[in-house]
């Protein structure tokens, strides 16, 4: 009525150990990826409610002055090309200040200790 199980080496614990080791690390990795890459679609989706909202904003001002003052397509014709330049002008900020971000968090993944 013993305990037929036999008990795992030290080596076999020491490979164990070493295996689950590397399977965190990976695991972590991947974590990182899909941080990542929801950073990037976010980014993405930012860029473009930018651009998109300064085009309207051209567009509904432009719209309304003609409307009031009754001047049909002259200030639409006017404020929707500085509404989309004022939307392209966002998004080359943006993806500046995104640029410069990245780099400063990759120099500083470099200058950190073991890494």
């Amino acid at each position: 009525m013993g305990d037929d199980r036999k008990r795992p080496s030290s080596d076999q614990l020491g490979e164990l150990d070493r295996r689950l080791k590397q399977a965190r690390k990976a695991d972590h990795r991947g974590d990182q990826q899909s941080e990542n890459r929801g950073s990037g679609l976010g980014f993405g989706f930012k860029i473009a409610v930018d651009l998109v909202c300064a085009v309207a904003v051209g567009f509904g001002l432009g719209y309304f002055l003609d409307w009031w003052l009754g001047t049909s397509p002259l200030f639409l014709l006017i404020m929707l090309p500085l509404g989309m330049a004022a939307g392209i002008l966002n998004v080359m900020r943006a993806a500046k200040i995104e640029e410069a971000r990245r780099q400063a968090e990759d120099q500083s993944e470099h200058d950190a200790p073991g890494g």
